[in-house]
């Protein structure tokens, strides 16, 4: 479910795990996410537990391409098991992360008043 935070943060509320039965819907979700006109994206995993490595490359992916358009994706509410994943394949190495949404809306505040 794709939500505006503020009026100039969009957040992709993801609700299920990402598995090959639903991995083009995803793409397809975080394409919608990407193609908004905020520069301030939110990939909100809470109730995600496992994601394929399908799902690991479209994410990857969508980080870079945001930065391509000058926009920022940052992922929030990881599961621990998400957690572990993302440290081992380092995608803290280039993208944030933030223990709950709450976080990553505080932090795009913070930047847009810099």
């Amino acid at each position: 479910m794709l939500k505006t935070v503020n009026n100039v943060i969009q957040v992709l509320e993801w609700k299920e795990n990402i598995t090959l039965k639903n991995i083009e819907l995803f793409r397809q979700d975080m394409n919608n996410l990407l193609n908004q006109d905020s520069q301030n994206l939110i990939l909100n995993l809470a109730e995600t537990t496992y994601i394929n490595s399908a799902g690991l490359g479209i994410i990857a992916e969508s980080v870079v391409q945001a930065k391509r358009n000058n926009k920022e994706l940052v992922i929030s509410n990881m599961e621990d098991s998400i957690k572990e994943i993302f440290s081992i394949v380092k995608f803290s190495s280039f993208m944030k992360l933030f223990e709950v949404e709450e976080e990553a809306i505080e932090y795009f505040q913070a930047i847009a008043h810099d």
